[in-house]
C-alpha cells in the first residue's frame, strides 16, 4: 500500500474534468446536501445572535447538539455521497449514505484535535516572534496580523496534508489517528496539486468576506452563492475522484508512519 502511496501522482486535469461531468449528472444530489449545510450553517449562526442575550442555556445546549449532529453529520453524508458517485455507483440503499455514531465521532474529533492545533501552532509562533518586540515591532501588529498570518499558513499545509482523513474514516472506517496517518503518506509528492485547489476554494471565500467587510452585500450573497451552488459541490467531487483514484489499487492492511511521510 505504501509503495502505491509514493508512486501514485494527482492528475489533476483528468480529475476535474472526471468530477464535473459526475456533477453535471448528478447536481441536485450533490447540491441538495450543500445547501442543507449552508442552511444549517446559517440558522444556527442566526439562532445564537437570537438567543445571546437570554438565559435558555438549556435550550441553547439542545440547539447547539442538534446544530452539530447535523452540521457535520450532513458533511460525512456528503463525502459518502460524493464516494459512491466516483466509485460509478449512482443508486445504494439509504443506510449507505448515513454515518455511524463511530464515523461521526471520529470526525468531530478530528476537528477538535485540528482546532487545539490551531490554538498550539499559534501559541509556538508568538513565542518564535516574540524577540521582535525588542526590534520596536508593536505588539498589536505582533498579535493581530505577523502571528495569524504564520499560523494560516502552516495550518493550511498541515490542513493539505489531512484533508482526506474524513475519507478513510468513512470509506475504511478507521479512526481519526490512523486515518490522518494515511491521509499524510497518500498527499505526499500531491501537495502543489492539492494547494492550487485549495487556492481556489480560498480564493471564492476571500472574495465573499471582502465584499462583506467592504459592506458590498449584494455582491457577498453573490459569492456566497456561488460558493454554496458551485464550488463546495464541485470541490467535494474533485476531492472524492482523487482519493478513489489514489486508493483504487488499495490491498490493505499497513499503518503507515507519521515521521516518514511527512515530508
Amino acid at each position: 500500500m505504501l509503495q502505491y502511496l509514493k508512486e501514485s501522482t494527482f492528475k489533476a486535469n483528468d480529475v476535474v474534468l472526471r468530477a464535473l461531468a459526475l456533477l453535471k449528472n448528478h447536481y441536485f444530489s450533490i447540491a441538495g446536501l450543500c445547501f442543507l449545510l449552508f442552511v444549517t450553517s446559517n440558522l444556527s449562526s442566526y439562532l445564537a445572535m437570537t438567543l445571546s442575550d437570554t438565559g435558555a442555556y438549556a435550550i441553547k445546549a439542545l440547539l447547539c447538539f442538534i446544530f452539530l449532529t447535523l452540521f457535520f453529520g450532513t458533511q460525512l453524508v456528503l463525502i459518502k455521497r460524493s464516494l459512491l458517485l466516483a466509485r460509478g455507483i449512482e443508486h445504494a440503499d439509504f443506510k449507505d449514505y448515513i454515518p455511524s455514531t463511530k464515523q461521526f465521532f471520529n470526525f468531530l474529533f478530528g476537528f477538535i484535535l485540528y482546532s487545539f492545533l490551531v490554538g498550539l501552532v499559534y501559541l509556538l509562533s508568538s513565542i518564535i516572534s516574540f524577540p521582535l518586540l525588542y526590534l520596536d515591532v508593536d505588539m498589536e501588529t505582533l498579535s493581530m496580523e505577523v502571528n495569524p498570518f504564520i499560523t494560516g499558513i502552516i495550518m493550511l499545509f498541515v490542513l493539505i496534508r489531512i484533508t482526506f482523513f474524513p475519507y478513510f474514516m468513512v470509506d475504511k472506517n478507521f479512526h481519526v489517528f490512523r486515518s490522518c496517518k494515511l491521509s499524510v503518506a497518500l498527499t505526499k509528492g500531491n501537495t502543489i496539486s492539492l494547494l492550487l485547489l485549495f487556492m481556489v476554494i480560498g480564493m471564492a471565500y476571500m472574495l465573499q468576506a471582502s465584499c462583506e467587510y467592504l459592506g458590498y452585500f449584494i455582491m457577498a450573497k453573490a459569492f456566497s452563492f456561488i460558493n454554496t451552488f458551485v464550488i463546495i459541490p464541485s470541490v467535494s467531487l474533485v476531492m472524492a475522484v482523487a482519493y478513489h483514484d489514489m486508493m483504487k489499487d488499495y490491498q490493505g492492511g499497513d499503518d503507515p508512519e507519521l515521521l516518514k511521510n511527512i515530508i
